[in-house]
Parts: C-alpha cells; sequence; structure tokens
C-alpha cells in the first residue's frame, strides 16, 4: 500500500495518477481524497464527477460512461463504489481500462473491505496506486493532525498536537475540524498554547473523556458531577447514547477476548486514552454488568424517540443503573 498523505501532498502539487484504488471502510477519508482529488484536478466547482455504485448501476452501464467520449468535456473524474461487484464482460473491460486508462479521465476505485482478497484486486495492475483508507490506529491520528496543520500553513509543536489529539481524537474529523478552526484563531505561523486552551476549545471532547474515564473506573460521584456539567452546557443525552454505548461495547469486546489486543471493533472510535485504559476498566466490571449498561442506553435510546423526556434525570438514571 502506498502512503496516502504522501500521495496527497503529490495531488496538492499537481502530480496526479489516472486511476488510485482506495481500500477501506473510513469515510471521512475516502471523502477527504476525492475532495481534495476534485479541487486539484478542476479550477472551478463545475468540473465532471460522477460517482458509480454497483447496487444502483449496472457494470454495463458504468463502462459505457467511462468509455464514453464528450466532445464538450475535457477532464472527467469517475468513482466506482465496489468494482469487485461487477461481473462478467463488463469486468473484463474495467479491468483492460484500468490497464490503459484515458489521458482525459480520473478514476477512483473504492472497497470498504481492506482485507478483501477478492479476484478484482488479484486482477488489478501491480502499477495501479493502491492507498489505504482504513480508520487510523490512535498512534497514527497524530500524524494525520501535523498533516491537517502543514495543509493550514501553520507548524505546531508535538507536545500541542498531542493535546489535541487527546481530546479530539474520536475522529479524524473531529481533529480536522478543531485544527482548522484553531488555524483561523491565530494569525501567527506558529500555534501557540494559547489558542488550544480557551475556555471553549476542547470543552466536548475533553468533558466527554473524563466522563468516560470516571464511569470506566465506577467513580460515580464524579460521573454524575461531570455529565450534569456536560448536559448543561456542550452534550445532550441524545449526543452520548452511542459514544457511550461504543465505550461499553469496547469494554465488553476486550473482556470476551481475555485482554488481547486487537484493532477497536466501533465505528465511534475512542480517544486514545480511553482506549489504551480499556484493559484496567474491564477489571471493574462483570459481563453481566457491561450487558445492562448497554440495555439500559438501548432503552434510553427508544424513548428519546417517543416520548419527552429530562437528559440530566435520564443521564443520572443510567449512571447508578451502570455504576451504583
Amino acid at each position: 500500500m502506498n502512503d496516502l498523505k504522501k500521495t496527497l501532498s503529490k495531488i496538492n502539487n499537481g502530480v496526479i495518477d489516472k486511476i488510485y484504488f482506495l481500500k477501506g471502510e473510513d469515510q471521512f477519508l475516502q471523502n477527504f481524497f476525492i475532495d481534495k482529488l476534485f479541487s486539484n484536478i478542476f479550477s472551478d466547482t463545475q468540473g465532471f464527477k460522477k460517482f458509480f455504485t454497483t447496487n444502483e448501476f449496472s457494470g454495463k452501464e458504468i463502462i459505457d460512461s467511462i468509455l464514453s467520449i464528450d466532445l464538450f468535456v475535457s477532464k472527467k473524474l469517475f468513482i466506482i463504489k465496489d468494482p469487485q461487484k461487477i461481473k462478467g464482460k463488463p469486468l473484463d473491460e474495467l479491468l483492460k481500462y484500468c490497464n490503459n486508462p484515458s489521458d482525459n479521465h480520473v478514476l477512483v476505485l473504492i472497497n470498504d473491505n481492506f482485507s478483501d482478497s477478492d479476484s478484482f484486486s488479484k486482477k488489478m495492475s501491480k502499477s495501479i496506486l493502491k492507498l489505504n483508507v482504513s480508520t487510523p490506529f490512535h498512534g497514527e491520528l497524530l500524524k494525520w493532525a501535523k498533516f491537517f496543520t502543514k495543509e493550514n500553513g501553520k507548524t505546531i509543536s508535538t507536545e500541542l498536537l498531542n493535546e489535541i489529539v487527546e481530546n479530539c481524537g474520536d475522529s479524524l474529523y473531529n481533529i480536522k475540524n478543531e485544527i482548522d478552526k484553531i488555524c483561523l484563531m491565530t494569525g501567527d505561523e506558529e500555534i501557540k498554547k494559547d489558542y488550544i486552551n480557551s475556555e471553549t476549545t476542547f470543552l466536548r471532547g475533553r468533558k466527554r473523556w473524563e466522563l468516560m474515564n470516571s464511569i470506566g473506573i465506577r467513580d460515580l460521584e464524579k460521573s454524575i458531577k461531570l455529565a450534569k456539567s456536560i448536559i448543561n452546557s456542550s452534550e445532550s443525552m441524545v449526543s452520548m447514547i452511542f459514544p457511550l454505548m461504543t465505550f461499553f461495547q469496547e469494554i465488553l469486546f476486550f473482556k470476551m477476548n481475555d485482554g488481547t489486543f486487537i484493532k477497536p471493533n466501533s465505528y465511534i472510535p475512542l480517544s486514545p486514552s480511553i482506549q489504551n485504559n480499556l484493559g484496567d476498566f474491564s477489571r471493574y466490571y462483570r459481563k453481566d454488568e457491561i450487558e445492562l449498561a448497554i440495555r439500559k442506553l438501548k432503552e434510553i435510546e427508544i424513548k428519546q424517540k417517543t416520548s419527552n423526556i429530562d437528559d440530566e434525570t435520564e443521564f443520572i438514571s443510567f449512571l447508578y443503573n451502570a455504576i451504583g
């Protein structure tokens, strides 16, 4: 696999390949790559971009579009989701095209399953650029944070980047969003600590991280105090249901695997400090207690959709059931 950040840097410098093969499930990385590619291919928003999914279009429709000649459009960007599902003659024509692509087209192929070793992947030419767009491990988040900072034309110390990742590292989207906001706030080339220690910056991420840590060690008094603060400032019960469900699911997953470290199994990544302490947290809970907490969260989710409930009361009730 080729390095995604290096490839993006080349694209920013105008070095663009005719075909890219993205493998991995991270929607943010997929969209981020395509947006960067589009903005560097076309000088305005009127460029031609066509997105195909094999659930909506037949293989023949996809191939016919790629092979068609338009006298009025000189450059086109095509994206095909799940090309491995194309069968028969259209598949042969797609592979043939990949070996001899059009000079006027750029093609992006996307397979959400990074580990998929289907026949399509095996038949792809080795010369085609293959990129990993799986959700990064937490160790990689720091490198992405550095990349986003550089994109904004700023410099920052590793210590401060660590602080950003620590407090906003539940997704690449959040990290990029925070870095973009910080870079807009400062006119200096170097980002200083003052810019990331205001009362509002990281408020949401920091409080959420602190709450999950206190729940993890079953500190009921501190958890209630933090829950009240969060509900009255930056969060709602709705916004906390899925992060908390992910939190308990990861603890359960860790416990069921006897503490063996594996890649996080959730769609909503946890912050690095929480992820690193799952083993410790799992020792505070029995399996049936974790399952009870998950059931309670699902009950609250249903209640939120069917009736009006007081967020603070519901949150504190959940904490008594999960921790008390």
